[in-house]
């Protein structure tokens, strides 16, 4: 029996089993098979499977005129990177969308639209780096963030910190993601500032927006994030994010395991905020992400002389 005998609804299954990249290729034997591997209901399932979408958007959020074509776009403009980082780090940044939608909108609007290329590269010529290959992508869906009243020179107004952070007395601090164009200026400055080596490979990719000289590097190298300790203007100290052995080759286009402490720090943040280990603090009108874990068994609660009281703790290396 031929597959000209076969009906339409087995075929169809048949394409669903084979997958995006086969199916086109399928739609190149006759016109029966073009119209069938272009059945819209085909490709919103692969959309669905692939990337998670229930509509035809690109990866700004803007709408297209089909599944088809959304698929078509989304595999054209990451064809450099490897498919399984891509769908990841889109996961990534869906997750945290998610919480902030319905926990914390006004964060969600400071996101920045992705990243270009072009952008990504000029980046790395003015810097003289080459970007981990996750950290690449977490810029293309988004470009930092973009706060209220942000200025160069000038402290960051409001708690709006995507990673938020703590305050105890008169010590606070807001961390938020450095959008590209303040990664150069911050990355510059400090490196004038602290009399680093013109080979310095680390880039300035966090920083807190209050008075507090919190700052967080990238190592492009190796991919390890730090932050800088109250030594870093003296020594230029700093310390590991994440476990070492957690990253893997950062710069290996033909591998899809790649990781660095960028994307592992925000699938964990993601991870956390919708576990309700941290969650928003609210004091007054003024709202902000808190990094004091708020459930066991890292937050511990205990009743004293009819007094309930809850206790968690955040390790803070001191910045300057």
């Amino acid at each position: 029996m031929g597959l000209e005998t076969v009906g339409d609804l087995a075929l169809n299954t048949i394409l669903t089993k084979l997958g995006p990249k086969e199916t086109a290729k399928v739609s190149c034997v006759s016109k029966r098979f073009k119209d069938l591997a272009s059945e819209e209901s085909l490709w919103s399932l692969f959309c669905r499977q692939d990337l998670d979408l229930s509509a035809p958007l690109d990866h700004h959020r803007n709408p297209l005129p089909s599944f088809k074509a959304t698929y078509k776009l989304w595999r054209e403009a990451f064809h450099m990177y490897p498919w399984p980082l891509v769908k990841r780090v889109k996961s990534c940044w869906d997750r945290l969308r998610s919480w902030l939608t319905t926990n914390f909108p006004e964060v969600k609007a400071t996101l920045g639209k992705g990243a270009s290329e072009g952008m990504i590269q000029e980046l790395e010529k003015k810097l003289k780096v080459k970007l981990p290959l996750p950290t690449r992508l977490l810029y293309r869906f988004h470009d930092g963030q973009n706060l209220p009243g942000q200025k160069r020179s000038s402290v960051l107004p409001g708690p709006l910190g995507l990673i938020g952070g703590y305050h105890f007395y008169n010590h606070w601090v807001n961390v938020y993601l450095l959008p590209l164009h303040e990664v150069i200026i911050k990355t510059q400055q400090l490196v004038r500032h602290l009399n680093l080596p013109s080979t310095f490979k680390y880039i300035v990719v966090a920083a807190s927006s209050s008075h507090i000289g919190k700052f967080f590097f990238l190592n492009c190298s190796d991919g390890q994030l730090h932050v800088g300790t109250q030594n870093l203007p003296t020594d230029a100290e700093m310390m590991p994010c994440v476990p070492q052995a957690l990253i893997s080759p950062v710069h290996d286009l033909n591998s899809d395991q790649q990781q660095d402490a960028m994307l592992l720090w925000l699938e964990e943040h993601g991870r956390r905020l919708h576990n309700g280990n941290i969650k928003l603090l609210s004091e007054g009108n003024i709202k902000s992400i808190s990094q004091f874990p708020e459930e066991s068994p890292l937050c511990s609660t205990a009743v004293t002389s009819g007094v309930k009281v809850r206790a968690s703790a955040v390790f803070v290396p001191r910045g300057f």
